[in-house]
């Protein structure tokens, strides 16, 4: 789950993403337990796992999150990063 949160992220990172979206991406990839606050508990998972990275993950004020690569991070497609 806490991958499929990271790629979704990483492939709309023009953008900022709402908790309801995650919550309904999770839920239609069949991922059970997609509650709406535990959004934020998987968003911490992964920023855990970031490690020194874990400033890619944005919380946008009015409940959303965005993915912000760094200066030594680089997009190459879908879902396939580089931090």
């Amino acid at each position: 789950m806490e991958f499929s949160l990271l790629r979704y992220l990483v492939e709309n990172q023009s953008r900022t993403i709402q908790r309801e979206e995650l919550q309904r991406v999770l839920e239609s990839l069949d991922c059970p337990g997609a509650a709406f606050r535990s959004i934020d508990v998987y968003v911490g998972r992964v920023r855990r796992k970031l490690g020194s990275a874990r400033h890619a993950i944005a919380t946008v004020r009015g409940g959303g999150y965005q993915f912000v690569p760094g200066p030594g991070s680089t997009v190459r497609g879908p879902a396939e990063y580089c931090i």
